[in-house]
């Protein structure tokens, strides 16, 4: 048995017996200010590193074992690999590892001040082998311009494939943004015994690793990171809801942005509507929840529409446009129904 293998990168006897809250190592990004204050997060300072889709979280927790002054953040969309790496981390007492479950995209953009990171490990990411899917794959020059605003002078990109023309294009992406030097370098022990390099060894396939050194090369763009709105959106109404509603899917722009209005239901417990809504905008895309409710002092008039907290969206100038595009459907079905004032 490769003695790097599974369950098998482990802190020393005498670590393993310090036992982690398993939900001190989960961030709700939503509840923080952008960019988040790291140093407060983990109380302590040190190197901050970044670990795109880190799966199960072995070479997280490795890395993390290896460098106890220095701090690590994961950032994965599936439920699943969230929940096996936060219990890899609380059974191997682990405690300077913060995991997000937020799109890379994001996370570098709004959670992380500019040259703050020194390292962003991407390990066997999603190759999109088929041509009409490369746009979706990760290392694009997109990434590698925002990735260099977000790293320390002379951080990294380390990516470890199997995939060899994913390899490629990568080189010559950061090749083109001209912000990176490619540098070769042996890949430390533990990337080559995570989940998938173990399954990719044992069906022969060649393992390839990069590294991307962030150059002095001068660069001044600048990407704007989200300013948190800590009131949910509302508006009132005047009138009555009419007794027959019509619906069909609405689309509309807004902001930085755009609405979708995706289907209208009646609640079963109380009086109100629910709309599903999508709102997307350049680094955020989120389903969100509107409700249309007639106020229940007696003999009102008045309709409030409200962005729900459920799902703790992120309330933030395009979000804004659900409320709006709500009222605007809700005009468009009733002559009688007036805006009496909009808090968004």
């Amino acid at each position: 048995m490769n003695p790097m293998s599974s369950d098998n990168l482990q802190l020393t006897p005498s670590a393993q017996t310090h036992v982690i809250d398993p939900e001190l190592t989960f961030a709700n990004y939503q509840q923080y200010l952008f960019p988040i204050d790291w140093d407060k997060s983990f109380c302590q300072t040190g190197q901050l590193h970044v670990e795109v889709g880190f799966g199960d979280g072995r070479y997280t927790a490795f890395r993390a074992n290896e460098a106890p002054d220095e701090r690590f953040v994961g950032v994965e969309l599936s439920g699943a690999s969230i929940a096996r790496a936060r219990r890899r981390l609380a059974r191997e007492g682990i405690g300077n590892v913060k995991l997000l479950k937020v799109t890379a995209q994001l996370a570098l953009q709004h959670l992380f001040a500019e040259a703050s990171i020194s390292s962003i490990t991407v390990n066997f990411p999603d190759p999109w082998p088929k041509d009409r899917h490369e746009e979706n794959r990760l290392l694009r020059i997109p990434f590698f311009k925002l990735a260099a605003t977000r790293l320390a002078p002379g951080g990294e990109i380390r990516l470890a494939t199997d995939h060899p023309d994913y390899l490629a294009q990568a080189r010559a992406e950061a090749a083109q943004t001209g912000l990176y030097d490619l540098v070769q370098r042996s890949a430390p022990e533990a990337v080559f015994a995570t989940k998938y390099a173990l399954k990719w060894k044992a069906q022969g396939k060649p393992l390839h690793y990069q590294i991307f050194t962030r150059t002095d090369a001068s660069f001044t763009k600048h990407y704007l990171i989200l300013q948190r709105k800590h009131v949910m959106a509302h508006a009132v109404l005047t009138g009555n809801l009419p007794a027959d509603l019509s619906f069909s899917k609405v689309v509309t722009d807004y902001a930085d942005g755009h609405i979708i209005l995706h289907e209208v239901t009646r609640s079963l417990t109380e009086p109100k509507l629910l709309i599903r809504v999508t709102i997307n905008e350049a680094s955020l895309r989120q389903q969100v929840l509107v409700s249309v409710r007639q106020k229940e002092s007696q003999a009102s008039d008045e309709i409030i529409v409200a962005l729900e907290p459920f799902g703790d969206p992120l309330v933030t100038e395009t979000s804004k446009g659900a409320v709006h595009a709500v009222c605007q459907w809700l005009l468009s079905q009733s002559n009688e129904l007036s805006v009496k004032e909009r808090c968004y």
